[in-house]
């Protein structure tokens, strides 16, 4: 009877727990010229709160899902934004930009979005 209360808790903490945890998935362009940027941009998302990421070089979508109790989406553009990339909702610092390598300087390519 005793294991029965103790199982009935558990279930109970875990069903709490996981109603608090607020997963979103968010999907927005991201500048980025090579597969180095593709790197730099995965690497400035790889934060706690996050739980799944993916940016498309070809088509400069980043998707990316968090859970939105530990960070926010303007949190998440401000680390890209960090690293020197421009995002649909906020762009780079000229200090910022200025520290990506020299072959993803997307500013200066012609056929960028």
């Amino acid at each position: 009877m005793k294991n029965i209360i103790v199982l009935a808790l558990c279930m109970l903490s875990f069903s709490a727990f996981a109603q608090k945890t607020k997963n979103t998935t968010a999907n927005f362009w991201v500048a980025g010229a090579c597969g180095m940027c593709e790197n730099t941009i995965e690497k400035a998302v790889d934060v706690k709160g996050v739980v799944a990421y993916d940016y498309n070089l070809t088509t400069h979508r980043l998707e990316i899902t968090f859970n939105s109790t530990k960070i926010t989406l303007d949190k998440i553009h401000s680390l890209i934004n960090a690293a020197g990339y421009d995002t649909e909702k906020s762009n780079a610092t000229d200090a910022q930009y200025d520290r990506v390598h020299g072959c993803c300087k997307y500013r200066s390519m012609e056929q960028h979005p």
